[in-house]
């Protein structure tokens, strides 16, 4: 373990939770990742085994300490739309019930009709209608349809919070996990929205604080500054917001692709909405608009099917590089039964009713061929939810990080989808981490941060494409 002085973050994702040391120029000097199989909740369906990750979090740090590690501070980034309910003990009352977790139209219509209906809703509370990743709706649904479970409850944290609170015992609620697709939130009157308090709920929920809020907790013989937590999201635009220069998106890549506007001027309006838009906060008077796709999560379940089709190995698609050929021959070759249509998508992204017959295979000569055309209707799909954002406050500067900054393949088809744009490449491969730790940075360190805290390199393409003959099918 390091002897220089760190901060401590714990990076909670869906998949892998990730234990980070970064120093004072927030280079990362140890990392840990760890992946859990799930269990199940009360109705079968998976989710998070939240006991066992609690206990690794603690062993971590204490394990650092044993090492004399010289952590000065501890923060926590970790994934939205997910809380974790405690007892009046402080003890988890239920499962940290999962954000894909299905929900009856009887329970789902109550709850939007608490707001006039599910345009109301998204004009409200600034979120698309998304069910279980509109976190609130647990409330509603453990009050309505589990008394017996809601009976139980003393408070309701999200999932950064409760990192936190494994350590300090207090309670809190940030800005950007409350402020994120939660349904929680007026974003008209800057407060809890109205419904919190009439269904019963306001006493579970701490009241909101900003990202740099934090506890003295007290390892041993010292006391440790330990941040609240913030939504995972929000905290890998942190770096880039403090230290800019010139307004941009920010395209945060991964299961979810999620593009981040923190200087949008305009607003939001019902077609928004539909197509998967929504506002995050930063701080109570700071909306960042945001569009969403669930791109990784499809284009994973795509290539597996092909590497199983073309019986290629596991992770082949890694080894393809950019063919214009092969573009060239896509575009020639256009119809709508050669068409990629998302199969894992549905309700979300910019076409959330998008319907197809699954393309057949057997119409590619090979797996470099289908990967070309996949890939050209994936990054189509992209260009829409990034042209969301822009076209109602323009931007002509795009930041990519996370996973997608590894394929060539779609950053070459994102910057030619994207004429008269400047991409650049985020380098930092763990930017929620990051975030989480600059969130920290007045606490533990006495100089101002600098841009070199958050780099980016210019994206240079190696090929010229001409996509303006592109067909999506997809219609609008």
């Amino acid at each position: 373990m390091s002897q220089v002085p760190v901060i401590a973050v714990f990076d909670i994702g869906r998949t892998h939770k990730k234990f980070l040391l970064f120093n004072e120029q927030y280079q990362v000097v140890d990392e840990t990742s760890v992946a859990w199989p799930d269990i199940a909740d009360e109705d079968g369906y998976p989710c998070e085994n939240m006991p066992e990750i609690a206990v690794w979090m603690r062993s971590r740090i204490s394990e650092a300490l044993a090492k004399q590690t010289d952590i000065r501070a501890i923060s926590f980034s970790a994934h939205g739309a997910s809380l974790v309910h405690l007892d009046a003990a402080g003890k988890q009352a239920t499962p940290m019930f999962d954000y894909m977790k299905p929900l009856s139209e009887e329970i789902t219509s109550g709850f939007y009709a608490l707001f006039g209906g599910r345009r109301a809703f998204s004009q409200a509370t600034g979120s698309p209608v998304l069910d279980m990743l509109n976190s609130g709706i647990q409330l509603y649904w453990l009050r309505h349809f589990h008394p017996e479970l809601f009976e139980k409850l003393d408070t309701s944290l999200h999932l950064p919070q409760y990192g936190n609170y494994l350590f300090s015992g207090k309670k809190h609620a940030d800005i950007t996990s409350i402020g994120c697709h939660t349904g929680l939130w007026d974003f008209a009157k800057g407060t809890y929205h109205g419904w919190v308090k009439a269904e019963g709920v306001a006493n579970l929920l701490p009241p909101p604080e900003p990202v740099s809020a934090y506890d003295l907790v007290r390892f041993g013989d010292k006391e440790i500054p330990t941040g609240i937590g913030l939504h995972d999201s929000s905290a890998a635009l942190l770096p880039f917001v403090y230290t800019a220069e010139k307004p941009f998106l920010l395209l945060s890549s991964g299961t979810w692709n999620i593009t981040l506007h923190p200087f949008f001027k305009g607003a939001l309006g019902e077609e928004d909405y539909k197509k998967d838009c929504l506002y995050y906060l930063l701080d109570q008077d700071r909306k960042v608009a945001a569009s969403r796709l669930f791109l990784g999560h499809e284009y994973q379940h795509q290539v597996k099917k092909m590497e199983t089709y073309f019986h290629k190995k596991s992770g082949y698609y890694l080894e393809v590089e950019p063919d214009t050929g092969l573009f060239i021959q896509a575009l020639q070759e256009q119809a709508p039964d050669r068409v990629f249509y998302p199969e894992t998508m549905a309700g979300t992204g910019p076409f959330p009713h998008l319907k197809g017959t699954p393309v057949d295979l057997s119409k590619f000569s090979g797996f470099e061929e289908a990967y070309h055309k996949l890939m050209l209707d994936l990054t189509y799909m992209q260009k829409v939810s990034v042209e969301l954002l822009s076209s109602h406050s323009p931007v002509d500067r795009l930041y990519i990080s996370g996973g997608f900054v590894q394929s060539h393949v779609f950053m070459e088809l994102l910057h030619a989808f994207l004429p008269g744009w400047e991409l650049f490449i985020a380098e930092n491969k763990r930017a929620s981490a990051l975030g989480a730790a600059v969130a920290m940075h007045d606490v533990w360190q006495p100089e101002p941060l600098t841009q070199d805290v958050s780099p980016i390199v210019p994206f240079k393409p190696k090929l010229s494409l001409d996509l303006s003959s592109y067909r999506s099918y997809f219609g609008l």
